[in-house]
């Protein structure tokens, strides 16, 4: 589909099931060469417990249409002022 594919907002939200697990007040999404989908974000809020759960879900909304990009989260590193976490490819 695409080699090389980048994203990014200043809006989105890590839930886990529909409740807010990371609020994030900007982020990126880079893919590479059929690699992985790579996740960096700087942290709005974020609760401790409900980011070590599973599964999460990446959302942000989609600009010029309406709707959300989801991507389901396989990993994710909390840090004190962002995040990086690696991603499934979108599910809608």
């Amino acid at each position: 589909m695409f080699d090389n594919l980048s994203l990014h907002g200043t809006e989105a939200t890590i839930v886990w099931g529909y409740r807010p697990a990371v609020v994030l007040k900007s982020w990126r999404i880079a893919k590479q060469n059929k690699g992985a989908w790579l996740l960096s974000a700087q942290i709005d809020r974020v609760d401790s417990f409900q980011a070590r759960q599973k599964p999460l879900l990446f959302t942000a909304p989609r600009t010029g249409k309406n709707g959300l990009w989801a991507f389901p989260v396989k990993t994710l590193d909390v840090g004190p002022n962002s995040i990086r976490a690696t991603l499934e490819p979108p599910v809608y």
